[in-house]
């Protein structure tokens, strides 16, 4: 058994995986993408290293959006949960919705060495980033 584990996967439990080493960063992002794809006004990924990412269980039941050129959203066909997002340019990453992992997330080194809000420049105008974490363009 690895040092580190996390492990998650979508709402009706067709798809789970497992991850065997610490997430490079979490952020908030509030692109336009993301706020469409998850019916909110930023969604929370943490990004790991795609060889530390084990799909257990599923993977006949993952759906594939491309939603830019390169960038791959999987998602549950059943339940329709996004899962991770696979990117052409960096292949060496995956990025989790942080959401997505079991027992819940907390902003501490388990799931990311920085946590900041991404894409803040294109944040819905009403919301007000108070929180104290970096904001990036």
């Amino acid at each position: 058994m690895a040092d580190f584990e996390v492990a998650g996967g979508c709402q009706c439990g067709s798809v789970h995986y497992r991850i065997d080493a610490p997430a490079s960063d979490t952020h908030h992002c509030h692109c336009g993408i993301c706020r469409k794809l998850q019916g909110a006004i930023f969604v929370t990924l943490s990004t790991y290293p795609k060889a530390n990412f084990h799909l257990e269980k599923g993977a006949d039941n993952l759906s594939s959006f491309d939603s830019s050129e390169g960038v791959h959203r999987m998602f549950c066909k059943t339940c329709g949960s996004h899962l991770f997002i696979d990117i052409d340019p960096a292949p060496e990453i995956v990025m989790v919705q942080t959401g997505n992992l079991d027992g819940g997330a907390e902003p501490s080194p388990d799931i990311g060495a920085s946590i900041y809000h991404g894409y803040a420049d294109s944040k819905v105008p009403w919301f007000e980033i108070k929180d104290g974490l970096p904001q990036k363009p």
